[in-house]
């Protein structure tokens, strides 16, 4: 008897809770599908978002829109498992961006009141600020460093630092860096009390008298050099700042200083580390938490890392097909440095840095491709290459400005690109010993002060750009490439001009996290 009690009861539940959904006087089941909410139209596979701006979705429903509850939601698209925000909980989406810059997924969901089932509309969301994609050009004017921003529609945004926050920076311009989420820093509140900010976009912006750092949303002032250290430096003297993975390095008065996300000195550069006699050249390479200097006294490459507070030298794995050994001798020493650099664009590290110097005994010019990672492990690695001689007839020997194109690489299948300072663009290919001179030749008159190709396999960016100076005003080019090669499309794609001189710049693009 209790059985066929408990039975008769399933059965009414079962109809109690089909009948919610339709009663047709038989208590038919139904499919679920038939029953969900259904969307018609009106959500878009992709968007793009500025920050602070509103971003409107109305889709259409169906049926009646009273019907269904609703929600939307997003998530990093890159990283699994992270919580999601909710953006709002009506049909039409009116929402003011507040997310980070970075790649969202974007979750529609309208759910019926009272059957519960769902229909789900899944989208992908770009979000950026105004500052997130564009030109940040570091120039001279009056004295003055400050940054004119080239954005996305091609509006130049003149002297963004001094009309954001009211002042700019004292002296020439050294260099500027951008790192996504690296920068924690304490807030004092208004009763005394502190709070953690934690993991936020930044741009630091250093002159030769100065050093600042700003908030990489809204370009506002979060730290003077006053504030930026641990303990204030006795001696102001920046030659420039550099962004990693792990946070951010300052080169000042002969020395480097890190902040480091790991470590106790929040938003605060750490105390200077010890050189030795060394003579630090302005020219640096990073990754992770490590750095690669170069020492113009001894004439040979050192390495430090955030944790390590003596540098490295003398200590080289040479890169073999089976093994890695220490040869227990510098790879050179006694050399000019003419160019050391890696590839500045680039959603992970780029791994590795390609050096050109010249023997002072032998005047002999090699290039050198070496690791930067291993910094951390106690040793410098080469990758094999042993210092490639370069014929002194070559151009890149006198070379004055360069870039690399775009990518990793395992051997020397990539080119430098390298001009002297005067109007032209050429480039070096080491892996056959050939040049390609004149590949962009600007008009009389202008001085090339910075190039860069701009790459990331990931996010599909790949563009060149040369930045010049004529007459105390600064001129933009930029250049598509032609397919996977090392040439470039002429005429230029787009042009831009502007007052003061220019230095160098940051190219940012929403979706990748470095730009070195």
């Amino acid at each position: 008897m209790k059985q066929i009690l408990k039975y008769i009861l399933a059965v009414i539940l079962t109809v109690y809770l089909f009948g919610c959904i339709k009663d047709t006087g038989n208590y038919e089941y139904l499919d679920a599908d038939k029953v969900a909410p259904t969307l018609v139209s009106g959500i878009n596979d992709s968007y793009s978002a500025i920050s602070m701006e509103k971003l409107v979705i109305d889709p259409k429903m169906g049926a009646d829109e009273n019907l269904y509850d609703y929600v939307w939601y997003a998530y990093p698209a890159l990283v699994v498992g992270t919580a999601c925000d909710t953006l709002g909980r009506t049909k039409k989406l009116d929402y003011p961006v507040t997310l980070l810059s970075g790649t969202y997924t974007l979750i529609f969901k309208a759910t019926d009141k009272i059957n519960k089932t769902s229909v789900y509309k899944k989208s992908l969301l770009t979000v950026s600020s105004i500052f997130g994609i564009g030109y940040y050009i570091n120039k001279y004017e009056n004295g003055r460093t400050d940054i004119d921003f080239v954005d996305r529609n091609g509006l130049i945004n003149k002297n963004i630092l001094k009309q954001i926050n009211g002042d700019d920076l004292p002296g020439k311009p050294i260099r500027s860096t951008y790192e996504v989420n690296r920068f924690s820093y304490n807030v004092v509140n208004a009763d005394g009390t502190k709070t953690k900010m934690t993991f936020k976009p930044a741009v630091l912006v250093c002159s030769d008298q100065d050093m600042r750092i700003y908030h990489g949303e809204s370009m506002k002032l979060l730290k003077t050099w006053d504030e930026a250290f641990l303990e204030k430096p006795a001696v102001k003297k920046p030659q420039g700042v550099w962004a990693n993975v792990n946070g951010y390095m300052l080169m000042n008065n002969n020395s480097v200083q890190f902040i480091n996300n790991n470590g106790s000195n929040v938003g605060e550069f750490g105390y200077p580390y010890p050189v030795n006699n060394m003579k630090l050249n302005s020219s640096a390479t990073v990754m992770s938490s490590s750095v690669m200097v170069y020492d113009d006294n001894a004439g040979e490459l050192a390495g430090y890392h955030a944790q390590t507070y003596s540098a490295v030298k003398n200590a080289v794995v040479k890169a073999s097909p089976l093994t890695l050994a220490p040869v227990g001798e510098a790879y050179f020493t006694n050399s000019d440095l003419i160019y050391m650099g890696t590839q500045v664009y680039y959603a992970t590290s780029a791994g590795r840095s390609y050096v050109i110097v010249k023997n002072r005994t032998t005047n002999v010019f090699t290039l050198w491709q070496i690791g930067v990672s291993n910094i951390q492990y106690g040793y410098i690695y080469d990758y094999g290459a042993g210092g490639l001689v370069i014929p002194a007839s070559a151009g890149v020997t006198s070379g004055k400005v360069f870039a690399l194109k775009g990518g990793t690489s395992t051997a020397f299948n990539t080119v430098i690109y390298y001009s002297s300072g005067d109007n032209k663009v050429h480039y070096f290919n080491p892996a056959n010993q050939t040049e390609k001179r004149d590949l962009i030749t600007l008009p009389a008159g202008e001085e090339i002060t910075y190039i860069e190709h701009s790459y990331d396999f990931y996010y599909k960016i790949n563009t060149f750009v040369v930045l010049s100076n004529k007459g105390g005003n600064w001129v933009l080019r930029t250049y598509d490439l032609e397919g996977a090669t090392p040439d470039v499309i002429l005429p230029e794609k787009t042009i831009y001009n502007g007052t003061g001189l220019a230095k160098n710049l940051i190219y940012r693009h929403a979706s990748t996290s470095l730009t070195y």
